[in-house]
C-alpha cells in the first residue's frame, strides 16, 4: 500500500516538474502560434488602421474675464487660449482629413497630430501639423481639413484609409471606433450597430440618418472613424448626444455614404488648388459625376463638353461617382493634361476621350481685365474683398478702393470668389454693371452703390 502510494507521489511531482518547465520556458513556436492565434479580425483592422487616425487641437480668440494684477493682461482684452479636442481620419495622402465640425468651431488655429508605430504597436508624440478647413457642413457636422505643409519643405505623402459604404450595414454587426479621447491617446472600443437612421433633435437643429451604437464615444473621440470588423471605415463618430443627454452606452456615428457626398459636394479642386477643369459638378440620381455648368472661358467649353453629360473615366480609370472623381482630381498635378471619358444621353462622345488640362482659375486674370480689380475672399460668405485696384481701370474709375466689400454685381449676389468667377464668365466688353458694396468709413459700415463700364 505504501509502495503504490509513493509512486502515485512520485508521478504527481513529474507532472507538476513538468508543468513547471513548460511554463517556464515554452517553446518559440507555441509562443509565436499563440500571438498569432490572438490576432483576431479586430486587432488586425487596429493594425490596419491606427497611422491614419489623428488627433485635433484646436486653439480660440477669448476675451479676459477678470483682472490680471500682474498687469499683463486687462479685462476683456483678447488672448488666444488652448481650446477643443477632437480626433479624425486622413482620407486622402496629400494630408485631408474628415472630422466633425462642432470639433473645430470658434478656432483660430487647428493642429492635427499624426502617430507613427513601431512593429510591437507602440507610439511615439504625435507629430502635429497645422491644418485650414477646407469645407465646414453644420447641418451634418462635418468638416474637411487640410494639413499645410511646412515652408521651404515639400508636402509628404500621409498614411490614408479609403472611406467605405454604409449602404449595406445591418444592426446587431460588430464594429470598432477609434479615437483621442481625453487626451488619452489612441484609443480603441468596440460594440455592435445598436439602430440605424437614427433622428435626433438639439435645440433647433434636427440631424438626420444616425448609426446609433454602443461602443464607448467619448469627449475627444467626436470626429473620429468608425469601423466593420474588416477594417473598412463605415462612419465618423460623434459625442453630442453623450454630452447634451448623459446617455450611458449609446453613441452616434454618421455614415460613410452622408460623408462621401460632403466629400462630392464641397471637395473642389479650384478652391484648394487654384486651378480646374471649367467645370461645375453634381451629383446625379446614381450619384454620378454629372456636369451641372460648363465656365465659357474654360478648358471644359473649349473640348465640346455641355452641360448633362456624365463623367464615367478619367486616366482610363473608372468612375462610378462624383466623390471617386473628387479624390482622383485632387491628387493630379496642376498643368497636367487629363483624359476624360464622357457620356451623354447614355452614349460616349464621338472622337474618344477628351483631353482637358488643369488650368490657373481665372478669376483676378478675368476680374482685371474687365473690371480693373483683384479681389479675395471674405472668409464668411458674405461678400468679395477688393484687394487691388488698376489704376486705368473701371473700378478706379468708379472710386472702389481696397478693402471694400462688394456683395452684388448687377443683379447676382456675389458671396465668394466662386460667384465672382461664374459673374465675370458672361461678362463682355461694354456692358454696364450696378455694384453694390460696403465701405468701412471710421466706425461706420456704410453701404454705397455706384456703376462701371467693363472693358
Amino acid at each position: 500500500m505504501r509502495t503504490a502510494t509513493t509512486r502515485v507521489s512520485r508521478v504527481l511531482l513529474s507532472v507538476v516538474a513538468l508543468g513547471l518547465a513548460l511554463a517556464a520556458a515554452p517553446p518559440a513556436a507555441w509562443a509565436e502560434g499563440e500571438v498569432e492565434i490572438r490576432r483576431n479580425l479586430l486587432v488586425q483592422a487596429v493594425e490596419k488602421r491606427r497611422s491614419a487616425v489623428v488627433s485635433i487641437r484646436t486653439n480660440q480668440i477669448v476675451k479676459r474675464s477678470w483682472f490680471d494684477i500682474w498687469g499683463y493682461r486687462r479685462y476683456g482684452e483678447p488672448y488666444e487660449r488652448n481650446g477643443g479636442l477632437g480626433s479624425g481620419a486622413i482620407f486622402h495622402p496629400e494630408g485631408y482629413v474628415i472630422t466633425n465640425a462642432h470639433v473645430i468651431s470658434r478656432a483660430s488655429k487647428i493642429f492635427v497630430g499624426v502617430s507613427t508605430y513601431d512593429a510591437a504597436g507602440r507610439s511615439g508624440k504625435p507629430r502635429e501639423h497645422r491644418a485650414l478647413p477646407v469645407a465646414i457642413d453644420i447641418e451634418n457636422d462635418l468638416a474637411i481639413l487640410r494639413m499645410v505643409p511646412e515652408p521651404g519643405r515639400a508636402a509628404p505623402k500621409f498614411p490614408y484609409i479609403p472611406l467605405g459604404r454604409s449602404n449595406d450595414l445591418m444592426v446587431g454587426e460588430a464594429i470598432i471606433a477609434m479615437g483621442h479621447p481625453f487626451r488619452l491617446g489612441f484609443t480603441v472600443t468596440r460594440g455592435i450597430i445598436s439602430a440605424l437612421n437614427r433622428k435626433l433633435e438639439l435645440g433647433s437643429r434636427v440631424f438626420d440618418d444616425f448609426m446609433q451604437v454602443d461602443a464607448a464615444i467619448n469627449p475627444g473621440n467626436s470626429g473620429g472613424p468608425l469601423f466593420d470588423v474588416t477594417g473598412r471605415w463605415i462612419g465618423v463618430n460623434t459625442a453630442i448626444y453623450n454630452r447634451a443627454h448623459g446617455a450611458e452606452g449609446i453613441g452616434f456615428a454618421i455614415p460613410a455614404d452622408r460623408v462621401r457626398s460632403l466629400i462630392a459636394k464641397a471637395f473642389k479642386r479650384r478652391v484648394i488648388t487654384g486651378d480646374w477643369l471649367g467645370i461645375e459638378f453634381e451629383e446625379g440620381e446614381d450619384r454620378e459625376a454629372r456636369v451641372k455648368r460648363v465656365f465659357p472661358k474654360g478648358p471644359a467649353a473649349r473640348a465640346g463638353i455641355a452641360a448633362g453629360d456624365v463623367v464615367v473615366a478619367m486616366s482610363k480609370r473608372a468612375m462610378p461617382s462624383l466623390y471617386d472623381l473628387r479624390v482622383a482630381l485632387i491628387g493630379l498635378e496642376s498643368g497636367s493634361e487629363v483624359p476624360v471619358m464622357v457620356e451623354r444621353d447614355g452614349r460616349p462622345l464621338a472622337g474618344g476621350p477628351k483631353r482637358l488640362r488643369l488650368s490657373p482659375v481665372p478669376t483676378n486674370r478675368l476680374s482685371a481685365k474687365h473690371l480693373g480689380f483683384t479681389a479675395e475672399d471674405t472668409g464668411e460668405s458674405n461678400g468679395v474683398l477688393v484687394a487691388s485696384i488698376l489704376s486705368d481701370g473701371p473700378a478706379a474709375r468708379m472710386s472702389l478702393k481696397p478693402r471694400d466689400r462688394i456683395y452684388a454685381l448687377g443683379e447676382w449676389e456675389i458671396r465668394n470668389t466662386e460667384d465672382l468667377l461664374l459673374f465675370l464668365q458672361f461678362v463682355s466688353p461694354g456692358d454696364m454693371i450696378d455694384v453694390k458694396i460696403y465701405r468701412q468709413v471710421g466706425t461706420q459700415l456704410r453701404r454705397l452703390e455706384g456703376s462701371m463700364k467693363a472693358k
